[in-house]
């Protein structure tokens, strides 16, 4: 398997390049009014990634084979930077963590490939748009495979650069264009935060290579002068981390992605991009267990994150927003899991996720295209008769997203809560807060529920015929939903008398961390203790649940009356606590001020002013001469004359 690791992110790339091709041989086909190829496009994308799952799965069973301390696989490398003491090779790693990740991205990759192929039938871009989808699994496939920092960042600009291309992929309606940019921009932010963190890493430990880098950490204990810079090195790694996994204040980007295609919501944010701040910081727990005042801030951006993003879904009207908002917030559960060094729960977390929201963003999708792209639940009711098996595998992945009881939703979130309950200290602060938001989260799940497959019908039945979606689409839709029901079997909590299947898996990784943040001893709880609190994230999960899909099964009138109990805060709560509005007044509109002020004054006046100024002159000055040369002897002699006149005087004086 060694060296077939290179083919899974190779296959991938190879389908991206192929439907390329059918893209253009399409287009060619329609200037001579003839049909193209680009049908083909889906299937051959299809038939890349299942190649890769199978690659993918054939590693996982290596591993499995392997004692549990030497669980590595790694591809030949060859040498690609080589200055003084700095080496930096390219090669491709599996271990536990990045063969669980690389199961996802393929995994659930294929299945939202194979809705696409429904999804995006008869759009005119429908071979680009699986070209950018297989080159975005290639790049995100890299970022978890790849043996050094480095290569991880190639990834992971590969990514940002394949988010930005499919979020704007109907860049002709204008404002999905604004949101690819958008992306692109607030992640460049933490793109620069991870790049000078990076190379603080190596002035540190001078490699970027993740296995020395692991394995440095330790040093930092027997030189603690270099605590301060180690700590300031894991703080911008963080503020990349926030970028791309969409953390207070970089999250703005995520709900407004929501403009690409449905599909590119459920690849990129629900089941692989946004995690790649999660993997980064898992994967280099070692160096942030060492500066464990970074884990703190963690927690406390996870736990912000995840009240915004909550609060923020809940009077929303567009389905596809909700879901957005949602997980800005399940993104803040991940980090307050690592800000108590819980790697596996976090981890236990993305997975599930990866399950109940794409189901979720695919089931959304599978509304949408059958109400003919509406997304405003309040034009929406009753569609659970129209559109049978998108209501059942939606209520699967909404019963997963609200934590219900032995749901997989339920045991992932309540672990990352027992957690912090464990922790003590502040963590009981952010415990707290982590159940408020799992009380928003049921509330806006079951409330979304209701509005979109209960009550009275309210969309336009003269113009809009609801109807269920092909099996291309419900396929995938069943897989999923059986993976958001029964996926909490990988952590079942303690109490249940059996082994966390992903804990044990994820020990070789995780291991080195706790021992460093917690002196090789575990925050417990007892089993009375651990009992009240799966009791009391229970009651939690179905009062509010009950609550809001109660409220709204009858229509739009609850919102109307919530809008009057909560007064202005829910504006303040819609707008997502018009941060991305102060964004706007206080820096976005002051830049592009400064920048016309630029353009217009410095760069059009000044410079350009100077430079057409003296050609101006130069041009009248030459026609002023060219008069003179009238071609008369005399008038040549008498300039001639005074010229010799003139030079005379200069010299006597």
């Amino acid at each position: 398997m060694d060296n077939m690791l290179w083919l899974i992110p190779a296959l991938p790339l190879l389908g991206s390049l192929v439907c390329g091709i059918l893209h253009f041989m399409e287009l060619r086909a329609r200037r001579q009014d003839s049909s193209g190829p680009a049908q083909l496009a889906g299937w051959v994308a299809c038939a890349a990634i299942l190649g890769a799952l199978i690659l993918a799965v054939q590693c996982f069973m290596s591993l499995r084979g392997m004692d549990p301390g030497e669980r590595v696989l790694e591809s030949s490398a060859w040498s690609w930077i080589d200055a003084g003491s700095l080496m930096i090779s390219v090669s491709m790693v599996v271990d536990p963590l990045s063969s669980l990740m690389t199961l996802i991205i393929t995994g659930v990759g294929l299945l939202i490939h194979i809705y696409s192929v429904g999804y995006m039938q008869g759009d005119a871009g429908y071979a680009k748009f699986f070209a950018y989808l297989n080159l975005f699994v290639t790049a995100m496939l890299m970022l978890v495979l790849s043996s050094s920092l480095l290569g991880l960042f190639v990834g992971w600009e590969g990514v940002g650069l394949c988010s930005y291309l499919l979020i704007g992929f109907w860049y002709d309606k204008g404002w999905p264009a604004e949101a690819g940019q958008k992306a692109f921009v607030v992640n460049r932010i933490g793109d620069a935060c991870f790049l000078i963190g990076s190379f603080m890493l190596v002035r540190l430990f001078g490699t970027l290579d993740l296995s020395d880098l692991g394995r440095s950490a330790a040093m930092i204990f027997s030189q603690p002068d270099q605590l301060g810079e180690l700590t300031a090195a894991c703080l911008l790694l963080f503020g990349g981390a926030c970028g791309k996994s969409a953390q207070w204040p970089l999250f703005v980007w995520l709900p407004d992605a929501m403009a690409g295609p449905t599909p590119v919501s459920a690849l990129i944010h629900a089941a692989t991009m946004v995690t790649a701040g999660v993997y980064l910081v898992v994967r280099l727990n070692p160096l942030f267990a060492a500066a464990d005042s970074v884990l703190l801030v963690i927690g406390l951006v996870g736990a912000l994150t995840a009240v915004i993003g909550a609060s923020s879904a809940l009077l929303q009207r567009d389905i596809k927003k909700v879901l957005a908002y949602s997980t800005v917030s399940q993104l803040g559960y991940m980090f307050l899991a690592l800000g108590v060094g819980a790697w596996s729960s976090a981890v236990f977390h993305l997975m599930t996720h990866a399950f109940f929201k794409g189901l979720l963003f695919l089931g959304a999708g599978s509304v949408i295209h059958g109400m003919h792209d509406e997304q405003d639940m309040y034009k929406m009711g009753g569609l659970r008769k129209h559109m049978p098996r998108t209501f059942v595998t939606f209520l699967c992945g909404s019963m997963a997203l609200s934590g219900l009881p032995l749901m997989s939703g339920f045991f992932s979130k309540d672990e990352i809560l027992a957690m912090n309950f464990a922790s003590g200290g502040i963590h009981i602060a952010l415990w707290i807060v982590g159940l408020c938001a799992a009380a928003m989260t049921a509330f806006y799940t079951w409330r979304m529920v209701a509005l979109t497959f209960f009550g009275e019908e309210r969309f336009d039945k003269e113009h809009v015929h609801p109807h269920e979606s092909p099996a291309s689409m419900t396929v995938p839709l069943i897989i999923l939903a059986i993976l958001a029901v029964g996926g909490g079997v990988f952590g079942l909590p303690h109490v249940f008398h059996v082994n966390h299947l992903l804990s044990d898996w994820l020990k070789p990784i995780t291991d080195p961390g706790n021992e460093l943040l917690f002196g090789g001893e575990h925050h417990a709880l007892a089993a009375t203790t651990e009992w009240l609190l799966l009791g009391l994230g229970s009651v939690i999960a179905l009062v509010f649940a009950h609550y809001g899909f109660h409220s709204y099964r009858q229509g739009t009138q609850a919102d109307q009356g919530l809008r009057r109990l909560i007064g202005g805060a829910a504006s303040f709560f819609e707008n997502a606590w018009n941060i991305d509005r102060d964004y706007t007044r206080h820096i976005v509109q002051p830049v592009k001020l400064l920048g016309f002020t630029i353009a217009s004054l410095v760069d059009q006046l000044a410079i350009d002013g100077v430079a057409n100024g003296a050609a101006t002159l130069a041009r009248k000055t030459a026609g002023k001469l060219r008069g003179l040369t009238d071609g008369n002897v005399k008038s040549y002699a008498l300039w001639m004359g005074a010229g010799a006149a003139i030079l005379t005087l200069f010299w006597i004086a």
